[in-house]
């Protein structure tokens, strides 16, 4: 279905514009697709401010007065994940799109609950896939689909990063994902969990999970600080780590078919591609080309870091992909059932966790 104002333009509404809307609101407010209508935020100063750097129409202290207002076609629910399911229910009733930021719920039935309610109103409810659209993933999904990889056999991710520190663990910060069941850790669940289910094309089921989820550091407030979990989906494995006592901090992914493995690292980004042939008498010449590969990467970081293209480079592609689908009546390109299929493989995981 095709919606927007006068202009084409597709009118949308921001509430909660803390950090991860710094992430959307440069694409709402420079993309053709968009008119950004109204900002919200329990913060006056912070929505004034948003209001103002982004060129929104108006700023909001109420969601359902902003929506009132401002009838969006579009709202992005940006705030902590405690408050997506009255926000997301409240924006669908009102006949909006929703873009909702990770983890959208704390539990599959919910995330059903509000799909279901989405479906009900025939509007779409979106949660945030931003690192599918990454550089490297786009280049990993490309030795997919040629075949170079092979049939795909086991999905790597690690994802090393101190959560007892900053917002998650430090009792003088609000933390934005401590309140959930597995604790600071399920603020990034969904990103192991649809990395995974995308590359072992299990879009349906979680499959068979076992492993620990546990509080290594004592640290009572982040809830759970460490996730080790073995997935089994079909004929593809899963390994999805976190951990918060290695360093340096890193969000590997290493993707292994039945011809070659695909590496890549979501922090400090570079490609190494291994297939069947690298091995043997012609190990060292891969040697040679991967060390190379390595020293381009370096290089391309580092004019990354100036151009500030970081982590979350594939939002504006995300967005931009979400929004052209809507303006031309096209499919979404985050489909209902790969979301519920996340929320379900995040429940699994939460359920391994120990008290020890």
């Amino acid at each position: 279905m095709s919606v927007g104002v006068a202009d084409n333009r597709l009118k949308v509404a921001v509430v909660g514009c803390g950090g991860i809307a710094n992430e959307h609101l440069p694409y709402l407010a420079s993309s053709p697709l968009a008119h950004l209508v109204g900002v919200c935020d329990t913060s006056r100063a912070t929505a004034m401010f948003a209001q103002t750097r982004f060129g929104a129409d108006g700023f909001f202290l109420d969601a359902q007065e902003m929506l009132q207002s401002t009838q969006p076609d579009v709202v992005h629910v940006l705030t902590p994940p405690q408050s997506h399911g009255a926000l997301v229910s409240m924006s669908l009733k009102a006949g909006a799109h929703v873009i909702c930021e990770k983890p959208m719920t704390a539990s599959v039935s919910e995330t059903a609950e509000l799909l279901a309610l989405a479906k009900t109103c025939g509007k779409w409810l979106i949660e945030s896939r931003n690192l599918l659209f990454n550089d490297n993933v786009i280049k990993i999904n490309g030795l997919v689909e040629d075949g170079t990889l092979g049939e795909i056999r086991e999905v790597d991710l690690l994802l090393s990063l101190d959560l007892n520190a900053g917002p998650f663990g430090d009792l003088n910060l609000e933390g934005p994902g401590v309140q959930l069941p597995g604790g600071a850790v399920q603020d990034f669940l969904p990103h192991l969990a649809y990395l995974f289910l995308h590359f072992a094309g299990a879009a349906t089921s979680a499959g068979r999970v076992c492993g620990i989820l546990e509080n290594l550091s004592g640290n009572g407030r982040v809830g759970f600080d460490h996730l080790d979990a073995l997935v089994l989906s079909d004929n593809c494995r899963g390994r999805l780590r976190i951990s918060s006592d290695l360093k340096p901090d890193m969000f590997r992914l290493i993707v292994r078919g039945s011809k070659g493995i695909a590496e890549s690292d979501f922090y400090n980004p570079y490609l190494r591609v291994q297939l069947s042939e690298d091995s043997g008498k012609w190990a060292p010449f891969e040697q040679v080309r991967a060390g190379y590969r390595l020293a381009r990467s370096g290089f391309g970081n580092l004019r990354d870091k100036v151009l500030q293209h970081g982590t979350y480079h594939g939002m504006p592609r995300m967005l931009d992909a979400i929004y052209k689908a809507l303006a031309s009546g096209g499919s979404s390109p985050i489909a209902a059932s790969d979301i519920e299929a996340t929320a379900a493989l995040v429940d699994a995981l939460v359920a391994l966790r120990s008290t020890r």
